[in-house]
């Protein structure tokens, strides 16, 4: 028997589907997820039409100052070296090197005025990709995720989603969000937790496994010594392989019965190594769920979403030729191919935890890229027709501090602050131009509207129809809600 403690999520990148032929990962994963979903309490909503959910995670804690809400009128040691500039919604201003976004202001919503208690990179991220603050103010960096965790917002809202032979309900792309450079370990709450392993969203991951920070391969060291600082910025992306691969699902062309049925018995190998299956399930049912893993897999739909250099050369130079263009581009592809719940991480680890060096990193490597890729991903939906059928939210783990630090010898920065971060909303009937809620004058307490991690989360699972009352039994058959907090309602208002 598995250990239910153990991550065992299905992975997806070219090599395991080279040597596999894309069957096994992703047919087990499809098959977990139709045999388990009876066990659900509340069905989406009667006479709603859901909608679909991207939530653009900025792994490190984005600076609110230097981003959504900005104080030109506090003191320097508050408002720091950047300008705010005019925005399309007359009274709203955004720092001066997000043009782009300024410019498409009708089509997002600010909150300007959510907390929690958390300074902690894993407390503070385990509680925003969970939407629980139940969570220790500070995590070991050793804490992996278990079956005790609550489930991360976006498995849960996988969890509802009604994806029979059709592409998965969740997924998370290019990578998880991790602890630590190179360290290789995935931070608590992304996971389905005590929902069951086997719920866990599927990893699209499409990124190479370059230790640099930031839009791969404009990326940059964290480089906590004088020698980084001396020789620049700029991290020399040297990992053998592309730096962003589409996970293509291609079967060869040449693939014959034979072959098929050879590919097949590894699926049913793969399955054989997770015993739990047959005890949760039947064997009819079993072979149902199979068989649509397999029909998931020789669908063309699918692989043409994967394979994001179809588009046009106009498309990829529109999103930004680097990591965080290409996975939002990967985003809206999948989308339209039917996934319901995206986690698409800009920046790995740390890339936005600036202590130091905050304004020639934001300028030089994030917010250009940033700005670029996200204006793009709103633009296509909107054009293609399906922003009011997604919604679109921004955060990080927590903010940062309203007054600059700077450490002896070193250029300055914004330290952890949970008390305060600034969110985008964006689609999915969202009214646009609009600021809700507001921090106090320094920007480092919430003043007006104060929401938390649990509303957020709230949000989501509204828009994507799941009932109010809706609950889950877990691996230990208990009854859970999912609802934690109140949806931010004012968003549509």
């Amino acid at each position: 028997m598995n250990d239910p403690t153990k991550l065992t999520c299905p992975r997806v990148n070219r090599r395991q589907l080279m040597q596999m032929g894309g069957l096994g990962l992703l047919g087990v994963s499809a098959a977990d997820v139709g045999c388990l979903r009876a066990s659900a309490e509340g069905s989406p909503q009667a006479g709603r039409v859901p909608k679909k959910v991207v939530y653009i995670f900025l792994s490190g804690g984005p600076p609110q100052h230097e981003t959504f809400d900005p104080k030109p009128e506090a003191p320097q040691t508050v408002r720091g070296e950047f300008g705010a500039i005019a925005t399309k919604t007359p009274g709203m201003f955004l720092c001066e090197h997000l043009p782009l976004l300024a410019q498409r202001s009708d089509k997002f919503a600010l909150l300007r005025s959510l907390h929690h208690r958390s300074n902690d990179h894993i407390a503070g991220t385990t509680i925003m990709v969970s939407g629980d603050t139940r969570v220790p103010l500070t995590t070991p960096l050793s804490k992996k995720p278990s079956a005790e965790d609550t489930p991360g917002i976006v498995a849960l809202a996988g969890f509802y989603q009604n994806n029979r032979g059709r592409p998965p309900g969740a997924v998370v792309l290019p990578e998880y969000i991790g602890q630590g450079t190179g360290a290789g370990r995935i931070t608590p709450g992304q996971t389905a937790g005590r929902l069951g392993s086997a719920h866990d969203p599927w990893l699209v991951k499409a990124a190479s496994d370059c230790l640099g920070w930031g839009a791969c391969p404009h990326c940059f060291d964290d480089g906590d010594d004088d020698a980084v600082v001396a020789l620049g910025f700029q991290h020399e992306h040297s990992v053998p392989g592309p730096v962003f691969e589409d996970p293509s699902l291609s079967l060869p062309a040449t693939l014959s019965q034979g072959q098929l049925k050879r590919r097949i018995s590894l699926l049913e190998q793969f399955e054989g190594q997770r015993q739990r299956l047959d005890r949760l399930s039947g064997n009819s049912s079993h072979d149902r769920f199979r068989q649509q893993a397999i029909s998931l897999l020789t669908s063309s739909r699918l692989r043409r979403a994967l394979d994001f250099h179809l588009e046009d050369d106009r498309v990829l130079d529109a999103y930004g030729r680097n990591k965080f263009g290409w996975s939002l581009l990967l985003c809206r592809r999948l989308l339209e191919a039917g996934v319901s719940t995206i986690q698409v991480s800009l920046g790995r680890n740390g890339t936005w935890d600036l202590h130091r060096r905050i304004f020639p990193l934001l300028k030089d490597y994030l917010l250009p890229p940033t700005d670029l890729a996200v204006s793009a991903f709103l633009d296509d939906l909107a054009q293609r027709g399906m922003l009011d059928q997604v919604l679109v939210v921004m955060a990080g783990e927590f903010g940062r501090t309203p007054r600059i630090s700077a450490m002896r010898g070193r250029r300055p920065g914004r330290d952890h602050w949970g008390p305060l971060q600034s969110v985008m909303f964006a689609g999915g009937g969202v009214v646009g131009g609009r600021i809700l809620g507001a921090s106090d004058k320094l920007g480092g307490f919430p003043k007006q509207l104060p929401k938390t991690p649990e509303d957020l989360a709230a949000t989501i699972f509204d828009a994507l129809g799941i009932a109010p009352g809706a609950k889950y039994r877990d691996i230990q058959g208990k009854s859970q809600p999912v609802y934690l907090g109140t949806p931010i309602t004012e968003l549509y208002s």
